[in-house]
């Protein structure tokens, strides 16, 4: 098992309790999407993974130990973490930006060269035309692109992922949600994925944990939600995909 999180729970200094008893697992290779309304816990529930947050209750074990025995910067760099809006460097390159944590390890040159340029044709970018380019020089797909290199640069067992899709437009994001689905399962990384779009994770995730006031009230497969949501809060989150798809069946029927 890659990664546990039991009866997990926040309390910031103002009383309010952000995550209440939390508890899942996510098996090697593995995708969880974490979802729910803006202020349901699901950002702080990821952040807790990689000490970014510390949490005041539970527990969190990591590759067979718990997370409070490693110092936060050596966790940080065994769990990949990609945000949205990629949060490149502006100053280095491409190259550069994917070698942070390599370099931090002490790899030499040779070794970094060797990984950079395999990420970047990994994540479907040209090494010949985009290894010195700026991020100012990308578009925000490949930026992104870039941050998801840059996450997997140490060859991490696990990637978080907090809307790293969002603020893409729709074309970018679905081919840029196909692409990662594709990498994860070549390289067989587990992930974590927050998102607010239940479309999102019933595409992306192998099994989806839905939150609620920093509780969980579901968790199951694509399939199980969509076979019986459980909870009314489940059934709203999955009333707008299931509309829109009902919604292009019909113009499709008109069109037929």
């Amino acid at each position: 098992m890659t990664l546990s999180a039991d009866a997990l729970t926040k309390r910031f200094a103002d009383g309010t309790l952000a995550v209440d008893g939390v508890s899942f697992t996510v098996a090697a290779g593995e995708c969880l999407a974490i979802i729910g309304e803006s202020g349901c816990g699901k950002t702080t529930t990821l952040k807790m993974l990689n000490r970014l947050i510390e949490p005041t209750g539970g527990s969190i074990a990591f590759a067979g130990g718990n997370v409070t025995a490693l110092r936060p910067e050596a966790l940080r760099r065994r769990i990949g973490w990609v945000m949205q809006g990629d949060g490149l460097f502006p100053h280095m390159t491409v190259a550069e930006n994917i070698a942070v944590t390599p370099r931090l390890l002490g790899w030499d040159k040779a070794r970094i060269d060797a990984r950079v340029d395999a990420l970047i044709e990994q994540v479907r970018l040209s090494v010949a035309e985009h290894r010195g380019r700026y991020p100012a020089q990308l578009s925000g797909g490949q930026r992104q692109r870039v941050a998801i290199a840059r996450a997997l640069s140490v060859e991490p067992e696990l990637l978080l992922l907090d809307e790293a899709f969002g603020a893409l437009d729709p074309l970018t994001r679905g081919a840029l949600q196909s692409d990662f689905t594709a990498l994860r399962r070549e390289l067989g990384f587990a992930a974590v994925l927050v998102t607010h779009d239940m479309a999102e994770a019933l595409l992306i995730a192998d099994r989806i944990l839905v939150m609620k006031s920093g509780r969980v009230v579901r968790t199951g497969t694509p399939a199980d939600l969509l076979q019986d949501p459980g909870d009314a809060y489940v059934e709203d989150l999955l009333a707008m995909p299931r509309q829109q798809a009902r919604a292009i069946e019909r113009l499709e029927a008109g069109h037929a």
